[in-house]
């Protein structure tokens, strides 16, 4: 663990204490379950210092990680191209 990721928890417990109560920042680290539910928490309770925290330390923990497919767009049919036979020279 790098000294980053301690900063994070220590920030997202302390300030997780004030809103939601006590968390403990090994549990999250290694239960996922656990983690995700105090996450929700977090998010559920719209204060923004603790929501910034809860973003910056889950896209550490790599819950961000996962490859999502873009969403494509209709492709529009394109008229061909055609040279301009009518004019003045034609």
């Amino acid at each position: 663990m790098d000294n980053e990721l301690l900063v994070l928890l220590s920030k997202f417990s302390v300030a997780a204490r004030k809103v939601i109560g006590p968390v403990n920042p090994a549990k999250i680290v290694k239960d996922q379950v656990y983690a995700k539910q105090i996450f929700e928490q977090a998010d559920a309770v719209g204060e923004e210092d603790l929501l910034l925290v809860s973003l910056e330390l889950q896209n550490k923990l790599g819950y961000f990680d996962e490859k999502v497919a873009p969403i494509s767009s209709p492709k529009k049919e394109e008229a061909p191209t055609v040279k301009y036979l009518f004019g003045a020279r034609g």
